[in-house]
């Protein structure tokens, strides 16, 4: 038997009275065209009701990749050789109180007011991150073993350098003048050039660098930079190795806060060692023969090596177990993507700190030519 075929009479009835009252299916020969609708008419039906989204559609929908965060160093580093002209002038007219304005308005300030306007969060952007005491103690070991390295580099690199050059680029004439303004210069030196000069080179400049090359060509870059902005040729050498330490105790540990404590530790060694009448200009008359300043500076290079092996070894350790640093590109604003440098953005106090600045070089010029500040030192 069929299955279709009803198995009663009362069913095949009321089939019947179901075909008369619906529209039979297309293959019933009693069929309707008008009442059933054809292949064609039913996808084009569906097509009407869910309409496929076209590419541009999709291409609209698709969220859209913010591009990456860069900065230029070569720019700040411009910035803060421009600034270093008002800097000399300062020094020139008082020189503990013109180190102290070139630190804060020609080096700590700039770094300040373009990391703010450029929408970037300053604690992250310059690596202000505390970190462990015993990381930075470390650091302000590593600074002992650097400055003894930099003791050797010098030695040798002397020996290539004419005794006119010795003469001029003498750090030691910084510290001339009153007993007074000496330990005014020996404070500024360990104490605030280490903060600001840090801030400025291994903070903003060295993270700057680190969104354009890698890792190891941003700490290379900003020692070398970190180097040719004391215009010192003579120390140009011995300024490369303590540079280079810095900045890898800063991009180590993700933090200034060591590269501060090393630098701390090398300036307050020169400028105790100076106040102590243990360095200061040289007489190429009284100096040792060559062979004894050469054997002398091989000794230097040897303990320097032996010394600070170990010590950045431990270092190494102890910034690997502290908790890793925050991201450097954080911004202040999310809610503005945009990085590029605006006034608008920079902060209140900052623009009072810039004019602070410029009326403090004017006020220190005008007690120079008052005679306020006494002789030159």
């Amino acid at each position: 038997m069929d299955p279709r075929e009803p198995g009663t009479g009362e069913s095949s009835a009321d089939e019947g009275a179901d075909a008369t009252s619906a529209p039979a299916p297309p293959s019933t020969q009693n069929a309707t065209p008008t009442s059933t609708p054809t292949s064609t008419e039913t996808s084009t039906s569906t097509s009407t009701e869910t309409p496929t989204p076209t590419s541009t559609e999709t291409e609209t929908e698709t969220p859209t990749v913010p591009p990456p965060i860069r900065k230029s160093g070569l720019a700040f580093f411009g910035l803060l050789l421009l600034l270093f002209l008002p800097g000399m002038v300062a020094q020139s007219l008082h020189v503990a109180l013109g180190l102290l304005w070139t630190q804060l308005f020609a080096f700590l300030l700039p770094a300040l007011v373009l990391t703010t306007g450029s929408n970037l969060e300053p604690r992250a952007f310059l690596r202000l991150t505390p970190v462990r005491p015993a990381v930075v103690g470390l650091g302000f070991l590593a600074g002992l073993g650097a400055y003894l390295l930099a003791v050797g580099v010098m030695g040798l690199a002397r020996e290539l350098m004419p005794d006119r050059w010795m003469r001029i680029f003498d750090v030691s004439r910084v510290f001339e003048g009153a007993p007074s303004v000496r330990l005014a210069v020996a404070l500024v030196a360990a104490l605030v050039a280490p903060v600001c000069e840090e801030i400025a080179f291994r903070g903003y400049l060295q993270t700057a660098l680190s969104t354009r090359l890698r890792p190891v060509a941003a700490v290379a870059a900003s020692t070398l930079l970190f180097s040719a902005m004391h215009l010192d040729p003579v120390r140009f050498p011995a300024l490369v190795v303590q540079g280079a330490v810095f900045g890898w105790l800063a991009a180590r540990a993700g933090s200034v806060w060591p590269a501060i404590a090393a630098h701390a530790a090398n300036n307050a060694l020169v400028s105790g060692f100076v106040l102590a009448g243990l360095a200061g200009p040289e007489d190429a008359a009284e100096l040792p023969a060559l062979d004894v300043r050469l054997r002398a500076a091989v000794a230097a290079l040897a303990l320097a090596a032996a010394l600070l092996w170990p010590i950045l070894r431990a270092y190494a350790a102890a910034a690997r177990g502290a908790p890793p640093p925050p991201p450097a590109l954080v911004l202040r604003d999310p809610a503005v993507p945009g990085t590029r440098f605006s006034l608008a953005r920079v902060p209140a106090p900052l623009h009072l700190a810039v004019i602070l600045g410029v009326l403090g070089l004017a006020l220190l010029a005008h007690a120079r030519g008052a005679g306020w500040l006494g002789p030159r030192g």
